[in-house]
């Protein structure tokens, strides 16, 4: 791929995942939680499902409300891992793979972190938490770790395609 159309593809995706995390964190609370608690009580009932328990829709809610929480910090350390893997895959478009690139991505997407939590502060219903903050920086450590490790798998198997193409003596 040409340089040129990689930074192209890779910017555009990053700047739509960033404009994807603002217009979650632009929801009021009420519409904020209706999500987050739909998708535990399809959670809850998919697995009800899977594992033939039979439960009652009283209990069906009663498993949503409590997984809701652990479910709504997942996806922060989702989307946060996420914007730190494309903001390193848009890097390379810039410079080879290195260390640097990580801990810019890293500093970018905590970055990020903290003005959409100040962002939040404007958005009825809404708060702004530093524990979030954190959780969004391990989301972010995490999908770094992973591309960090594909990154190094990618280069490790580079060099062994360049050492079978060598002539033998």
């Amino acid at each position: 791929m040409k340089k040129w159309l990689y930074r192209l593809v890779t910017g555009f995706l990053l700047l739509a995942w960033l404009g994807i995390i603002f217009w979650f964190s632009a929801q009021p609370a009420t519409e904020s939680e209706e999500v987050s608690g739909s998708v535990s009580y399809r959670v809850v009932e998919t697995c009800n499902r899977i594992f033939d328990k039979d439960m009652t829709e009283a209990v069906i809610l009663s498993w949503a409300k409590r997984i809701d929480y652990p479910i709504r910090k997942a996806a922060h350390m989702t989307e946060y891992a996420i914007l730190a893997i494309l903001t390193g895959v848009c890097m390379l478009g810039y410079r080879k793979w290195e260390k640097r690139i990580w801990w810019s991505a890293l500093f970018f997407t905590v970055g990020y972190a903290v003005t959409d939590e100040l962002h939040q502060l404007y958005v009825p219903g809404r708060a702004g938490h530093a524990g979030d903050v954190c959780i969004d920086g391990l989301g972010a450590v995490i999908g770094l770790l992973l591309f960090g490790i594909v990154m190094h798998c990618i280069k490790i198997s580079g060099k062994h395609c360049e050492k079978e193409r060598l002539p033998l003596k």
